[in-house]
């Protein structure tokens, strides 16, 4: 049945800002980056040695542009990290606006929220027992 999750696809405004914010400071890896149709590119990123792909999506439709930075606090993409406060040091220092440092949560993981370039939040998580 299903095993995987290989793509998944995030709005944007501007291709061009999103892919040197996913690749420049988020540090997450160009996988594709092709013309597709009018206007419009076909990128997918990737954080390294990971399977899954996130296609960053022009918004054009009404509908599309509804969701770019109104996502009512949830977050478009959960990554993980083995060191969050390690990599909250390093995101801030990239210019990252974190919502909060780092925090435990009832569940037992360690995370803290930030936005992407059009302000659509991102939860970046440490899985419990670790650190």
């Amino acid at each position: 049945m299903i095993k995987d999750v290989l793509l998944t696809g995030i709005f944007v405004n501007d291709q061009e800002v999103a892919l040197d914010f996913y690749t420049n400071k988020l540090g997450l890896e160009l996988i594709q980056d092709e013309p597709y149709g009018e206007d419009t590119r076909w990128i997918t990123v990737s954080p390294g040695g990971s399977r899954i792909m996130i296609a960053l999506e022009k918004a054009e439709r009404d509908y599309e542009k509804a969701q770019v930075g109104r996502s009512e606090g949830r977050p478009v993409l959960v990554l993980s990290a083995d060191d969050i406060h390690a990599a909250y040091e390093l995101l801030r220092e990239r210019g990252m606006r974190f919502l909060e440092e780092p925090v435990r949560y009832p569940w037992g993981g360690i995370g803290a929220r930030f936005l992407d370039q059009d302000g659509s939040p991102i939860f970046l998580q440490q899985e419990s027992g670790e650190q």
